[in-house]
């Protein structure tokens, strides 16, 4: 009978320990949901920023285009709009 008991002993042990690491495990698992989601949510921040920058820039590469194509086009009809001598 002892044999069957120390056998038992051994069973429960490795039990516990295993109930342990899973515990572990899960809450190492509820972490690393946690920083996955925080870091999604820095990462679509991030990109919203971006996307609003790059449209502003547009806007301004347009703005300054258009500009551009005027002072040309001032060269080709005769300077700073005075008439012709």
């Amino acid at each position: 009978m002892d044999r069957v008991e120390k056998r038992l002993d051994a069973t429960l042990k490795i039990v516990q320990t295993g109930m342990k690491m899973l515990v572990k495990m899960e809450e190492q698992n509820r972490e690393f949901r946690k920083e996955t989601r925080e870091f999604k949510k820095e990462t679509r921040e991030a990109i919203h920023a971006l996307i609003e920058a790059q449209m502003r820039t547009d806007a301004i590469v347009k703005a300054l285009g258009v500009k551009i194509d005027r002072f040309i086009e001032g060269f080709r009809t005769g300077g700073n709009g005075r008439g012709r001598r």
